[in-house]
């Protein structure tokens, strides 16, 4: 195998796993901004009950209130862990899934004796190398990208600004009266 062809596998494999690691970076902020949420809105409910005076509520019922809304709070916050679990299991999966299909395509490129084959081979390998490099760019900028979601979720260190791209506005064009077109024609 030639080492473009091994450079374009190992640009393949290493875009997988950068995607992998950002899918499941996010799914992981995922888990932080909605246990967030949760124990959040867990408090304040806590606090409100405990402020205030309401009719009809005594410290009994309102201990009953805060051990329902705990008892709801941990439900989801299981199922939260379940579910994202369960995301992040395929994830890898598919990832090593992939991984192993293009590591049994270059196993099998490499195979390959006929010199003709091996000359359109190696003239296609120069020609995507660019692309594979400009992919693993990529890929490792969206894995950095989703770990700065993942700290400025979790809030534990002050998050950079985030860099926004202004776009050009569309162009509005006149809608056209088909009725005027029609007597016109």
């Amino acid at each position: 195998m030639s080492t473009s062809q091994t450079s374009i596998a190992s640009a393949a494999v290493h875009v997988i796993g950068q995607y992998n690691d950002a899918g499941k970076t996010l799914v992981g902020a995922y888990r932080t901004g909605v246990q967030r949420l949760l124990d959040g809105a867990a408090s304040r409910y806590s606090d409100f009950l405990g402020q205030r005076e309401l009719p009809l509520v005594n410290d009994k019922i309102k201990a009953n209130l805060i051990g329902a809304q705990a008892k709801v709070n941990g439900f989801l916050a299981n199922r939260l862990e379940i579910d994202t679990g369960r995301i992040v299991s395929v994830m890898d999966r598919v990832a090593t899934g992939t991984t192993s299909g293009i590591e049994s395509v270059a196993h099998r490129v490499a195979q390959v004796e006929s010199p003709v084959a091996t000359s359109v081979i190696n003239a296609l390998s120069a020609v995507n190398q660019p692309f594979a490099t400009v992919s693993v760019q990529i890929a490792d900028r969206i894995a950095a990208g989703a770990r700065q979601i993942e700290v400025r979720v979790a809030g534990t260190e002050e998050a950079k600004p985030v860099r926004t791209v202004k776009a050009k506005a569309a162009a509005v064009k006149k809608p056209v009266r088909r009725a005027a077109a029609r007597k016109a024609a």
